[in-house]
């Protein structure tokens, strides 16, 4: 069950990632299939007008003036197009860049096609030969005879030859969008991870310290008073040092607590980013020895908090003992350094929610409290409202609560100078 629950963030990531390259190929082929669709319709609508334009031709070839053709059949078409004779000599058409009136009609009925002056009629020829590459010209007869006096060719019309690129400008915006933000999602996580490793390490000395500064205390302590035995010794003369068994047995217990401590801390960072071992516990004594290490504490951090403890009957779940432990006491450790003046009360709760199935671990502290926003970003790697801290206490206790055991934690209520309740949620 705690595998499942750890390869949840994964699955999801890999749903998402599939889900929008699947929604790309979709619009893609969509896209591609309307603009297929789209330019076959537009290449039945060319030839229907081209044959159009034969017909109007070979009517207005009874015209001296066969420019009209130009204005009255031609001009208003919105594909480039090349009006030749049965030998492929122009004489009416419609081209970007080419105005008709640049050339001169009766001196492109003395050219031979096959070998064309340079200028435009040469490009002009040029043309018919790359429309006639892509469509097959359009015969212009006689309705009477059907003899063919010429040929239209046409080539695709402006708002088809945008339509084709539309495809792949949408697979270059969505790549491009890819990688932006794919560099944008690695550059977060390069200075999340930063903040989270200098986090980690600070958070290991602050670990650490407490138990080596109280034995290196307990041996200052020790040295002390076997200076002070040695002196008695010479005083009194004698060949023994003498130490009260009561202090020695006291000093024995409180190093030995700090030596289980220094190895519950070496258990705790030696369980982050690997699967931690789940056993069904009782939570509430181990809130209660995380509470009571707590208490011992405050008089340490120069704070006057009162901490009140209530427990409901409640079923075992399945956690592990020290990571739980190490979540209350963060949680507990903001709540004290939340209190106003060194003064205030704490109130922890486990109890049972029926509605949803769960246990609960309920911390209230009558401190400072947090606006909205604040409460927003408090599990956020490298946040914190206090003035010195590294804000990592409680992003270490949100992956622990939500990765390793399939819970949650979160802020249920907080207001600036009304306190603040999290709440830390174990499926039953």
């Amino acid at each position: 069950m705690g595998a499942s629950r750890s390869n949840l963030p994964f699955l999801l990531k890999a749903y998402l990632f599939l889900g929008t390259v699947a929604l790309i190929i979709v619009g893609v082929v969509y896209s591609y299939s309307r603009v297929s669709q789209l330019n076959k319709q537009s290449e039945a609508v060319a030839t229907l007008f081209a044959r159009f334009c034969a017909l109007a031709t070979f009517t207005a070839l009874d015209n001296p003036d066969v420019r009209n053709i130009f204005d009255e059949v031609v001009k208003p078409a919105d594909f480039p197009m090349i009006l030749t004779d049965t030998e492929g000599r122009p004489f009416v058409w419609k081209l970007p860049g080419v105005q008709i009136d640049s050339v001169d009609v009766n001196a492109i009925a003395a050219i031979d096609p096959k070998n064309p002056p340079p200028g435009p009629i040469r490009q002009l020829v040029d043309i018919v030969a790359r429309f006639d590459r892509r469509h097959r010209p359009i015969p212009m007869k006689n309705p009477g005879t059907d003899q063919v006096f010429g040929y239209v060719h046409y080539g695709e019309p402006g708002l088809v030859r945008e339509l084709k690129w539309i495809p792949f400008v949408q697979i270059a915006a969505i790549f491009l969008f890819i990688g932006l933000g794919y560099v944008g999602y690695r550059s977060i996580k390069t200075s999340e991870q930063r903040a989270i490793w200098i986090g980690l390490a600070k958070e290991t000395a602050h670990q650490l310290g407490t138990p080596i500064s109280s034995l290196l205390g307990w041996v200052e302590l020790l040295r002390e008073r076997q200076l002070e035995a040695v002196t008695e010794r010479e005083q009194k003369g004698g060949d023994r040092i003498e130490i009260d068994s009561a202090f020695l047995g006291e000093v024995l217990d409180e190093m030995e607590n700090d030596a289980e401590r220094l190895q519950k801390v070496a258990m705790r960072f030696g369980q982050v980013g690997s699967l931690p071992k789940l056993e069904v516990e009782d939570v509430a004594p181990i809130v209660s020895e995380a509470v009571r290490y707590f208490r011992r504490r405050i008089p340490h951090l120069g704070k006057d908090v009162e901490i009140r403890e209530r427990y409901e009957l409640v079923p075992p779940v399945s956690i592990n003992k020290e990571l739980i432990e190490w979540v209350v006491e963060n949680v507990l450790k903001n709540a004290v350094d939340a209190t106003d003046g060194g003064k205030g009360q704490i109130e922890v709760d486990v109890v049972r929610r029926k509605e949803t199935e769960s246990v609960e671990v309920r911390i209230s502290d009558s401190g400072r409290g947090m606006t909205p926003s604040e409460a927003k970003m408090v599990f956020e790697p490298g946040y914190t409202t206090k003035q010195r801290g590294w804000g990592l206490g409680l992003t270490l206790a949100k992956r622990i609560v939500e990765d390793y055991h399939g819970g949650r934690i979160y802020v249920e209520k907080s207001a600036p100078g009304k306190g603040s309740t999290i709440v830390v949620s174990f499926p039953t």
